[in-house]
This record gives structure tokens, sequence and C-alpha cells, in this order.
């Protein structure tokens, strides 16, 4: 395994250079072609480190078995497994074509409660779970779980895979997905290796499409962003199966936005409401801040077809994914609503977060935890992690009144392009996402053309966090690097709120 500190001190090294570039972007040495050719020379490297330098490591796999496992058989096997179902089914496929290695005492989440059972537990309902398939798909589904289980090695008997939280897609990613997961032409083993590249080919080729339609430069800078973000973590999601599947449509909103071309940053904003939920709020921002400015009359009136493309492209979208099968014949969108109630229910220490700073503690966390394990004492983090935030849930609303005020009126005083990024704010306010989701902040400076500060106040921060995993305590506690991001975060949401009402103001002066 490669070491984390050769990664983070790469990526710090280029978005430092990175951010020299921006700052002298101006210079007539830079201008150009010039300043395109130099980001694309960082995006190469950027690229390099965040693959982890696998494909300069020989014998290294590119393909993440943990992800694929839930997104292809999750989306290929949707109409008999759901969101529910994919443990419960790999633990009868495992005990009737691999018995040598099956244990009923290994733990595996039952993905209704979330609680852990053991395969003991599941194999007393393994008719139920089989009477879901044919018999033709059933031994389909075998056979890919024993590509799995090939592909895995020793790591698939311990019902590691098994311990996750299932396939989470939206009823669209399941459609796209499972299509393509139910091509004819190769097997699964060769389907698996060779869609571990799809995320990277997809981002070459919206760099590619940004090239033509944009130029060199807004191209290379996308590129560059995508790959050198530290929380775009290839370690969770590297080589896996078409994960940044929404960063597309997000970015393709951000440039059609900024041109003033509404119909399409609403029909774009829609398919990625319909791919990941969280977009939504980036709409509830535009919405905030054409409410609240001061030309409020004339913003309603030029966002008439942003609105109506975002809403005609989500009936669209919904009516056209909604006749897929699923194990209970409901509509996949009620099932899928339920699985995001249940997971947001579940705390994670991986997440950023504005709640991460209320419910986080050097008493209870990961090390501590493991310490009081070792003292004979059973302490759970999630528990612990709840209870402190009860403690705290009174300074969490006052944290919380304090960003909704300063967002009101921050949005009172710049552009309908900052109620997207103040969207943004608040998915980080109200919302658990994963690190690795904030991939979507390669967006940003998109929302922004020209502004130089926006981009350098991004690339800081990103250096700020790349080196914080040189941080004693954040090589030794891993929640702890976790809270420091998020405090990161936190005030990195605030520093641009503030250049973009400067640089509104100055703005104002000069005409």
């Amino acid at each position: 395994m490669l070491n984390p500190s050769v990664v983070y001190t790469t990526l710090f090294v280029l978005l430092g250079f990175a951010a020299i570039l921006a700052l002298f972007r101006d210079d007539p040495a830079l201008r150009g072609r010039r300043y395109a050719a130099a980001m694309g020379l960082l995006a190469l490297p950027a690229l390099l480190a965040h693959m982890e330098f696998t494909p300069l490591r020989p014998g290294t796999g590119v393909v993440h078995w943990g992800e694929f496992y839930h997104y292809y058989l999750g989306t290929k096997y949707f109409g008999e497994l759901g969101y529910a179902g994919l443990y419960d089914a790999t633990v009868i496929a495992d005990h009737e074509d691999d018995p040598a290695a099956w244990r009923a005492d290994l733990p595996v989440r039952s993905l209704r409660t979330y609680e852990n059972v053991t395969r003991g537990d599941v194999l007393e309902r393994a008719y139920e779970i089989r009477s879901a398939f044919t018999d033709g798909r059933w031994q389909a589904f075998k056979r890919d779980v024993a590509d799995f289980r090939a592909g895995s090695g020793a790591e698939w008997p311990t019902s590691h895979y098994q311990q996750d939280h299932g396939y989470n897609g939206s009823p669209l990613v399941t459609l796209v997905l499972g299509t393509l997961a139910r091509q004819p032409f190769v097997d699964t083993a060769t389907f698996v290796r060779a869609a571990a590249w799809f995320d990277i080919a997809l981002m070459l080729a919206a760099a590619a499409a940004l090239a033509y339609f944009a130029g060199a430069a807004p191209a290379a800078l996308f590129f560059f962003l995508w790959a050198a973000n530290p929380f775009n973590d290839y370690a969770t999601i590297g080589g896996a199966y078409l994960r940044y599947l929404h960063l597309l449509p997000l970015l393709a909103m951000a440039i059609g936005h900024a041109r003033r071309r509404y119909a399409l940053a609403g029909a774009a904003l829609a398919l990625a409401i319909g791919l990941r939920i969280f977009p939504l709020y980036l709409a509830l921002g535009v919405a905030a801040q054409n409410l609240l400015s001061p030309d409020r009359r004339d913003l309603l009136r030029r966002h008439v077809r942003f609105y109506a493309a975002l809403a005609v492209a989500l009936a669209v979208i919904v009516g056209a994914t909604s006749f897929q099968a699923s194990p209970d014949g409901r509509n996949p969108w009620l099932p899928y609503l339920e699985k995001l109630d249940l997971h947001a229910q579940r705390l994670t220490y991986n997440v950023l977060s504005l709640q991460y700073l209320f419910f986080y503690g050097p008493d209870h966390n990961a090390a501590a935890i493991v310490r009081s394990w070792q003292e004979g004492r059973d302490v759970n983090w999630i528990t612990e992690a709840n209870r402190a935030f009860a403690a705290h849930h009174t300074a969490w609303l006052g944290a919380l009144a304090v960003v909704i005020a300063g967002l009101a009126l921050y949005l009172r005083r710049t552009t309908p392009a900052d109620g997207l990024f103040a969207g943004l704010a608040l998915v980080f306010a109200l919302l658990h996402l994963s690190h690795y989701d904030y991939c979507v902040l390669a967006i940003v400076p998109f929302l922004f053309p020209g502004r130089r500060d926006v981009l350098l106040a991004l690339l800081v921060c990103w250096m700020a966090a790349s080196i914080s995993v040189f941080l004693p305590a954040s090589a030794t506690i891993v929640d702890f690097r976790f809270f420091l991001l998020s405090l990161l975060m936190t005030l990195w949401f605030a520093v641009t709120a503030a250049l973009r009402i400067f640089g509104a103001r100055t703005s104002a002066a000069a005409g």
C-alpha cells in the first residue's frame, strides 16, 4: 500500500503551483494558450496522484471490488434485490457455492434496519430470498457472485463487503448502470475490469467537450481541479463504477448559468438531482437569491426558463425511471427515499459537515473507543456521537441560525450564481455527505468565471486539507481528521462568501 504522505505531498505541491498560475494569470507570459498548457501539465501528475500512482506501480489492481459489488450487482439485479436484498442473496449464494469457506457466525448488516445479524440468521430465510429470482436469474446471480468471490480474494470470506450500507443509487443511476451491466457481449469479470476505467474516461471526455465548447484553459482547469481535490479520495471510490455521473451535469449547469443559458442550466441541474438528490439544494439556493434580492422581479422573470426546464426535466426523469421493476412492485423512487432516510440517521466518521463540529469529542473519538474496548468497556462510537450532539443541540441550532441568517444577508447582496454556491453551503450545513462527495467543489470556480479570488480561496483550502494529514492527531485518530476538515470547510465557505460580498460591492462602486 502506498504511503498516503506521498499522495498528499504531491497534491500540496501541485495545488501550490496552480495557485501561482491563478495569481499571475493576467501576466503577459501566461496569457492565451500558455496558461492552458501550464494547467494541462499540472493535470497529468494530479491524475497520477489522485490514482495513488497506481499506473506506475506494477501489480497494483485498479478495480475497487467492493464498490462494484454494490453498484454492479445492486443495479443488475435491482428487480430482485431492491435496496435491501443484496447482502442476503449473497449469503445464500456463498452457502450454495462455497460451503467450505462459509461461516454462520460472521456478521452481516441488515439493509432494512442497518443492525447487524449473522449469516446463520440470513440462512433461515433462504427460501424466501431465493423466491425473488427465477431459476435462470438465480443461476446468473450466483455466477456473478463467484466472479466477485474470485476477484476479491481473501477479503471476501470475511463478510467485510456485507457490513457496509448497501446499494444507495437513485432509480436513474439504477437505470443507467443496470442497463450497462446487463450488456450481453462480455462476461462479468471482463466488464468489471474495463468499467473500472470508466470514471477516468468520463472525466477526460468532459474535459474534451469543455475544450471544444469553452476553450482549452477551462478544460485543463476542470480536469486539474477534479484530480487534485484532496477530498476526492481514490482509496474510497477510485476504480469504481461510474461514481461521478452527477458531476458532469453540475458542470454543465454552472457553465450554462454563467452564460445565461438558463434552460440548459435548469435541465442539467434536474439531471444532477435525478442522479443524486442533494443538488436540489442548489435549486433552492437560486430561488432564495431571486426572492431575497432587491431586483427580485427582474431576476424571477429572467429565471423563468431555468425553473421551467428544471421542473419539466425532473418530471420526465422521474416518470421515465418509475417503471423499473422492484421487489415489492412499488415505484422505485419510494424505497429510494426510504433508503435515504434510513441512511441519514446513521452517523459515520468520514463525512464533512457542519454538524461534525458538534458530535465529535476527544473523549469518544476512534482512538478513545479502541482504548475503552482494551479496558473492557463496551462503548459505541455512534451512540457516543449522538449523545454529544444531543448535549450540544442548542449550540448547533444557534450555529445553524447564524449560517441561515448569514446566507440570507449574503444572497441579498450578490448574484444568482451565489445562490448556487449558497446551495452548496446548505448541503454542508444540513446534510451528512461523505468526504468524496465534495468532488463537486471542482465546479465552484465555474460558477464565477474570471474570479481569481474564488479560485485562489479554493486552492488554498485544498492545500490546507492536504497538509492536515501530517498533524500527529490526524495520523493516529481517523475521525479527528474529518472533524478538522469540516472545520476547514466551514472557514472556506465563510471566506468565499465574504470575498463574493466584497466583489459585489466593488463591482457596484465601479458601476
